[in-house]
């Protein structure tokens, strides 16, 4: 069944429209504040419907456990997830629990549809396009899990721009960073296709051309980034992502770094060593052009051009012994889907130069480009 999909400022009041097309009757809601006091407000015909908050902003499979225990005691038939990747992704966990008794089959995802359960998502940031994947991470004992079954692709997703204006400035940062490096993960990516790679590119340029009137305050350009972050969602489902990605999560769990910001350390000297890779010459030429770069040598210089504008450089270089405990930490399955192999060696100094500070010529150079190209 196709995703029944609700685009548009405002949109959010049609939330009950939406759910009557999809057979839901009896929702949960799975979200935290402000954004569940924002939907039932929009939508009062919900104000009946149960609350599930309680889970982590990196949902452990335990809190799936509670949300599904919640629905079957409330007599619920369908989701409404309303935040970030958190609450879809926490949504998808209690379906993937609703469809199987087993946490085994629940981790190996080995669902199957034994009970029809609608799930409508509402994302309330623009980044993780988790609304438009059939993937949901959780962490099962500290460490990540991918749950990825195409029953978790929601069924009806609402595309509301007025929903981001109250996020905090570094949350609106990184959520469009996470876009932007999803985009270009999934273009190169080894699992594209022709498809995808259409998504990818919608994503790409919606977030250059709009991010800095979405930093600004600008509704419409907020809007637009809400449908970029979209379609990287859409671009990863098919291509999944590659190195930048890989690389990212013991940047949070180690260094606090928020997950979009992570990505997007990595993500400039990725491109920078596949620049010196002459079979991903020809890929990297097609990239850029439809960045409207002028060379993939620019590519590089316009990523952290964007870090230097946004305040998002790193302040300090970690530890060697730090350095080799992250290079060590990949995900290789990850890995296998970037367009060319990378030693342990080959991730250390790609985390090292993320961390170093440019000399202020490099700086001004980086930042010239991103400005000229905004």
């Amino acid at each position: 069944m196709a995703v029944k999909t609700c685009s548009g400022a405002g949109t959010i009041t049609k939330v009950t429209e939406l759910a009557d097309k999809l057979g839901i009757r009896r929702p949960m809601i799975v979200g935290t504040e402000p954004l569940v006091s924002t939907l039932l407000k929009k939508a009062p015909a919900l104000l009946t419907a149960p609350v599930f908050s309680d889970f982590h902003p990196n949902p452990d499979l335990d809190d799936c456990a509670g949300g599904a225990e919640l629905f079957r005691k409330n007599g619920c038939d369908g989701l409404i997830s309303a935040g970030g990747g958190s609450a879809i992704d926490t949504a998808k966990g209690i379906k993937a629990f609703l469809n199987t008794e087993s946490i085994d089959e629940v981790r190996r995802s080995c669902l199957g549809d034994r009970l029809k359960c609608p799930h409508i998502a509402i994302p309330g940031t623009a980044g993780t396009g988790s609304e438009a994947t059939q993937i949901a991470v959780v962490y099962v004992e500290g460490s990540k899990l991918s749950l990825d079954h195409p029953s978790l692709l929601p069924d009806g997703v609402i595309l509301d721009g007025n929903l981001l204006a109250s996020l905090p400035d570094y949350q609106k940062k990184s959520c469009a960073l996470d876009a932007l490096a999803q985009g270009i993960e999934s273009y190169w990516a080894n699992g594209a296709t022709s498809d995808s790679r259409v998504h990818a590119f919608l994503a790409i340029i919606g977030v250059l051309d709009n991010l800095k009137a979405y930093l600004a305050g600008d509704p419409h350009a907020a809007q637009k980034m809400t449908e970029a972050a979209h379609e990287s969602g859409r671009a990863i489902n098919i291509s999944r992502t590659t190195a930048a990605h890989a690389m990212s999560y013991q940047l949070t769990k180690k260094l606090g770094y928020a997950h979009g910001h992570a990505c997007f350390l990595t993500l400039p000297f990725l491109w920078e060593k596949l620049n010196a890779n002459g079979e991903a010459a020809p890929l990297l030429n097609e990239l850029s052009a439809l960045m409207r770069l002028g060379s993939p040598l620019m590519g590089p210089k316009l990523l952290q051009g964007i870090l230097y504008d946004l305040d998002m450089m790193p302040e300090n270089v970690p530890t060697e012994e730090m350095l080799d405990e992250l290079a060590a930490s990949v995900n290789t399955q990850r890995l296998g889907n970037h367009p060319e192999q990378l030693t342990k060696d080959e991730l250390k100094v790609i985390y090292r130069r993320a961390f170093l500070k440019p000399s202020d010529a490099e700086r001004r150079a980086c930042e010239d480009i991103w400005r000229y190209y905004a």
